[in-house]
């Protein structure tokens, strides 16, 4: 595997022990989840912030060790990147259309914007699942 699929494979991976401390949190397994709007959005920005730095730290980091050319997609890459977007996508929208049945019975605003993260967290689920296949399959 190319540095630069471990590079985003590695990224995928922290991505969803964050997005998982979040839902423990709800389920009760790691302390309180976050009970007003404003928690929650602060809890997705540190989440989301901490992403960031994290992806820039270590692109920084690869480039500055392997050169540039080493975390760069190759053709093979791309094309599978491309796949896996792509159904990551459809797992997303199948998601929102369910979100968009659920709407018509009575959730609290909290139960909606946690099934909304849920459903992110799923296309991306689908895309790191999409990309592990077709990175060991000849596509």
């Amino acid at each position: 595997m190319s540095t630069h699929m471990k590079y985003v494979f590695g990224l995928s991976l922290v991505m969803f022990l964050m997005i998982g401390w979040h839902f423990a949190t709800v389920f009760g397994f790691l302390g309180e989840p976050p009970r007003t709007a404003a928690g929650l959005f602060l809890r997705i920005g540190l989440i989301v912030g901490a992403f960031v730095v994290l992806s820039v730290v270590t692109s920084t980091v690869l480039a500055a060790r392997y050169g540039i050319e080493e975390i760069v997609a190759d053709e093979r890459e791309t094309q599978i990147e491309i796949r896996a977007e792509r159904n990551g996508g459809w797992a997303m929208m199948a998601g929102l259309l369910g979100l968009m049945w659920l709407a018509f019975t009575p959730l609290e605003p909290m139960q909606v914007a946690n099934a909304a993260l849920a459903i992110i967290a799923m296309g991306e689920a689908v895309k790191l699942a999409t990309g592990l296949v077709l990175l060991r399959g000849r596509m």
